[in-house]
C-alpha cells in the first residue's frame, strides 16, 4: 500500500512538471487536461497537429508518453506510405512513427526515472514540432485525412 501511494505521488510531481512546461509554451494546462483511467493526460494543438501527453504507470514503472495522432490512412497506396514512414523513422531523433488502427502516430516514450524538466520539455517540443511539420507533408504526398478533421 505504501508503495502505491508513493508512486501516485511521484506521478503527481511529474504531472506538475508537465503543467509548468505547458504554461511556458502558452498552453493552459487546465483546459488541456484529459480524463484518463490511470495517471494524467493533456491534449493541445500545435499548428495543424494534435499533441497528447500522458504520465502513467505500467506495473511499477512510470512513463512519460508524448504522441501525435497525425493522419487517417488513405484508402489506397499504403505500401508506399509504409515505406516512407520507415524511411522517416531513420531521420527522427527520440521519436518514431507507427500505425494503430487506421491512424499514423508520431510518438516518444520514456521512463520517468531520471527524467528532468529540461528533457521532458525537449521531448514534448520535439514531438510537437515533428508532428506539425510531417502531418501536412504526408497528407499531400499520400492522401488520407488529417487527424481530428472531418
Amino acid at each position: 500500500m505504501f508503495r502505491s501511494r508513493r508512486n501516485t505521488s511521484n506521478l503527481q510531481v511529474f504531472a506538475a512538471t508537465v503543467e509548468q512546461i505547458l504554461l511556458t509554451v502558452g498552453i493552459d494546462p487546465q483546459q488541456a487536461r484529459m480524463s484518463t483511467q490511470e495517471g494524467f493526460g493533456w491534449s493541445f494543438r500545435r499548428g495543424s497537429a494534435v499533441i497528447e501527453i500522458y504520465i502513467s504507470q505500467q506495473d511499477s514503472t512510470g512513463y512519460l508518453q508524448v504522441l501525435a495522432p497525425m493522419l487517417h490512412l488513405p484508402a489506397t497506396g499504403l505500401l508506399p506510405l509504409y515505406r516512407r514512414l520507415l524511411e522517416l523513422n531513420l531521420q527522427l531523433t527520440n521519436a518514431a512513427l507507427g500505425v494503430y488502427l487506421d491512424v499514423v502516430y508520431l510518438f516518444s516514450e520514456r521512463p520517468l526515472e531520471g527524467l528532468d524538466a529540461n528533457e521532458a520539455n525537449t521531448l514534448i517540443n520535439l514531438v510537437a514540432t515533428y508532428a506539425d511539420e510531417l502531418d501536412d507533408k504526408l497528407m499531400e504526398e499520400f492522401g488520407g485525412r488529417l487527424y481530428g478533421r472531418i
